[in-house]
């Protein structure tokens, strides 16, 4: 496993779609995916938008998605790869999103001074970035029909484009105690990406990639956000997360937006990185 075999983070995450009377309600699309759940919501003229056609390429592109990196289908890309060592991406489905997922991990495992990785003991694991691609490949969709206002979320990792006919997109992060309230909520005055890494929930089920044992820390989330990659979002979340060094320096050492919620004298702080504070003053 990586160091992610991670949780549902709708559980992390909570979308805050607020609705005003005078505004239309957004045009919105669902399903499950992944073990999860999938979102869309856009605003655009709907007469002008084939939303069944949007809605066939979505699933399409979902379950292509699914049948490279899933390690529960025995017959996926990278199944087929981790249990056939002679075999090649090049030959496999699924090639040229292999290599942007490893660019994007690669990028990640070398700035975060080896708390992440996606291979370990010889197997692939791009658990904890490919909900993140997905969400980004979907966006592309979205693009290709000329939408610019819309919010896509699978299984918590989001990426808000434009705004709301009323004003910005809002998010907010859930209360890591898990009882129902939200912990803070924020604004999206750009388009961004924002993916949450926990270990409360499931304890254990995220990994040190050097020691194959589970994180021990008082962190207890931790929120990424980035303007451009959900996938970076997804992946940086975690390395974060699973980081042995001083996480917030980190997260300003490297110029992550970061929103970090932590347990310290019997008591729930937070605090975000110096990007955080820039992209949501």
């Amino acid at each position: 496993m990586t160091s992610v075999a991670r949780l549902s983070l709708y559980f992390f995450l909570l979308f805050l779609f607020i609705a005003c009377t005078s505004v239309s309600d957004p045009y919105s699309l669902q399903g499950e995916a992944y073990g999860t759940t999938w979102q869309i919501k856009f605003f655009e003229d709907q007469n002008v938008i084939d939303k069944e056609e949007l809605e066939i390429k979505v699933k399409e592109e979902l379950m292509r998605i699914d049948s490279i990196f899933s390690l529960y289908d025995k017959e996926s890309s990278i199944s087929k790869i981790n249990k056939n060592k002679n075999l090649s991406w090049n030959n496999l489905p699924g090639n040229k999103d292999f290599q942007e997922l490893s660019k994007v991990s690669s990028e990640v495992v070398n700035n975060s001074n080896g708390s992440y990785e996606v291979f370990l003991n010889g197997e692939w694991d791009f658990n904890s970035v490919a909900k993140g691609y997905a969400v980004d490949r979907v966006c592309q969709i979205l693009e290709l029909f000329n939408l610019k206002n819309y919010m896509v979320e699978i299984g918590g990792e989001i990426r808000f484009s434009g705004k709301k006919p009323d004003g910005y997109w809002k998010f907010a992060i859930i209360n890591p105690s898990l009882q129902n309230k939200m912990f803070d909520e924020f604004s999206t005055p750009i388009t961004l990406s924002i993916a949450t890494s926990g270990n409360y929930r499931n304890p254990g089920h995220i990994i040190d990639p050097d020691t194959n044992l589970s994180i021990q820390s008082n962190l207890l989330s931790v929120s990424v956000i980035d303007e451009t990659s959900t996938a970076k979002a997804d992946a940086w979340a975690t390395a974060l997360f699973a980081t042995k060094i001083d996480w917030l320096n980190l997260a300003n050492n490297k110029e992550i937006a970061a929103f970090f919620i932590f347990e310290e004298g019997g008591k729930m702080n937070s605090i975000a990185s110096e990007k955080w504070i820039e992209l949501l003053k």
